[in-house]
C-alpha cells in the first residue's frame, strides 16, 4: 500500500511540474533568444555619430548626434556652439567634415550636413505618437567619450518645463532615467521600436534626464533645414505656479493660476501686465536673472556646464532653481 501511494505521489509530481513547464513564463528576450535591447541597438547604432567639435584646430567639444537623412545629421546646439569646426565620426569608422545649416539654442537643436560625399547607411524617424510614460528607452550615444554606449530606462515623465541656454525654457521635454552624460548629448533616445522619441540635450544626475521631445523637434528642424533657424513665439514673461505661500500673501482663497514676477523690457508682455518685481525689488535681490524664463514650473531647472546646485532666491522663498549639467 506504501509504495501504491508513493508512486501515486511521484506521479501528481510529474504531472504538476510539466504543467508548471507549458505556463512558465517567457523572459524578455525576443525571438531566437536575442534581447530587444540589443535588437534595437544593432537597428539604431548605424545612424548614430559622434560628433567632435574644433576651433583654430583646437578640440573644444564633444558629443553625440544621429542621421535622419544619410547626409543630414541632428545634434544639440550647445554642442557645435563652442566652435567652427566639425567633424563627424560614423560608427564604422569613418570620419567626415561637416558644415552646421541651422541651429537654435531655445530648443537647443542643430542641424548638420556632411561636407563629403561620405553618407550614413541609416537613418532614423521621429515618433508619430509621443511616447506614453512607463514606455522602455534606450540612449545610444557617446558619454564621456565612450562611444557606441547604450543605456536603457523609461520615459518617467513628459510636458517638463526646463530651462534651455537662453533665457526661455524649452517646452514639453521629455524627463527619464535612462542614464545619460557629458557626450550623450544630441544622441537620440529612442523607443523599442527604434523610433526616436527625443533628443538628449540634459541630466540631472540621480537618473534624471532629459530630452528635446519629437513634438519639438519635428517642428524646429524643418525649419532649420530650410532657413537656417526659428522663430520662437513667447509672452516675455517669468511666472510661477501660486503656490499656498503665494495665495496667502496675495489674499487668494486657494492657491490657482500663475503669478507674472517679471515682463522682458521690450517684450510682447511689456506695458501689458503688471510684475511682481519692480526695478526696486531687483536691486535687493541677489538672484540670477539669466535664469528667468517662461515658465509656470516653480521648481524649473536651467542647464549649466557646471555642477548640479540648488538655492533659494531673495525675491521669492517659493522659487527654486536648480541647475543641471548640459551633456
Amino acid at each position: 500500500m506504501e509504495q501504491t501511494r508513493r508512486a501515486l505521489l511521484a506521479s501528481v509530481a510529474t504531472g504538476a511540474a510539466a504543467v508548471a513547464g507549458c505556463a512558465a513564463p517567457r523572459g524578455t528576450d525576443s525571438e531566437g533568444g536575442e534581447s530587444p535591447y540589443t535588437r534595437v541597438y544593432n537597428e539604431v547604432l548605424p545612424a548614430v555619430v559622434v560628433v567632435h567639435v574644433a576651433e583654430n584646430d583646437r578640440k573644444v567639444g564633444q558629443g553625440s548626434g544621429f542621421a535622419i537623412d544619410p547626409r543630414t545629421i541632428v545634434t544639440n546646439h550647445h554642442v557645435v556652439d563652442p566652435g567652427s569646426e566639425v567633424t563627424v565620426r560614423l560608427a564604422d569608422g569613418q570620419w567626415a567634415d561637416a558644415s552646421v545649416v541651422g541651429s537654435d539654442r531655445h530648443s537647443d537643436l542643430a542641424v548638420l550636413e556632411l561636407d563629403s560625399s561620405v553618407s550614413v547607411p541609416k537613418t532614423l524617424s521621429f515618433v508619430t505618437e509621443p511616447t506614453p510614460v512607463g514606455a522602455e528607452v534606450v540612449a545610444i550615444g557617446a558619454p564621456f567619450g565612450l562611444s557606441e554606449s547604450l543605456s536603457r530606462g523609461i520615459v518617467s515623465a513628459r510636458g517638463r518645463s526646463v530651462q534651455g541656454l537662453s533665457r526661455f525654457s524649452i517646452p514639453a521635454a521629455i524627463q527619464t532615467d535612462t542614464e545619460v552624460n557629458s557626450g550623450s548629448s544630441g544622441g537620440p533616445l529612442v523607443d523599442l521600436a527604434g523610433d526616436v522619441a527625443g533628443v538628449v540635450f540634459a541630466s540631472q544626475g540621480g537618473n534624471v534626464g532629459f530630452a528635446v521631445s519629437a513634438e519639438l523637434a519635428t517642428r524646429v528642424i524643418p525649419e532649420l533645414r530650410e532657413t537656417g533657424s526659428y522663430d520662437h513665439s513667447y509672452l516675455g514673461v517669468t511666472i510661477l505656479t501660486v503656490e499656498p505661500q503665494i495665495a496667502d500673501a496675495n489674499g487668494l482663497d486657494r492657491p490657482r493660476g500663475v503669478l507674472v514676477v517679471e515682463t522682458t523690457d521690450g517684450g510682447p508682455s511689456d506695458g501689458i501686465l503688471q510684475p511682481s518685481i519692480t526695478g526696486s525689488d531687483d536691486a535687493d535681490s541677489d538672484s540670477d536673472d539669466s535664469n528667468d524664463s517662461d515658465t509656470d514650473d516653480p521648481q524649473q531647472t536651467a542647464p549649466s556646464r557646471h555642477l548640479t546646485s540648488q538655492r533659494q532666491t531673495s525675491r521669492n522663498p517659493a522659487r527654486r532653481l536648480s541647475r543641471l549639467v548640459a551633456t
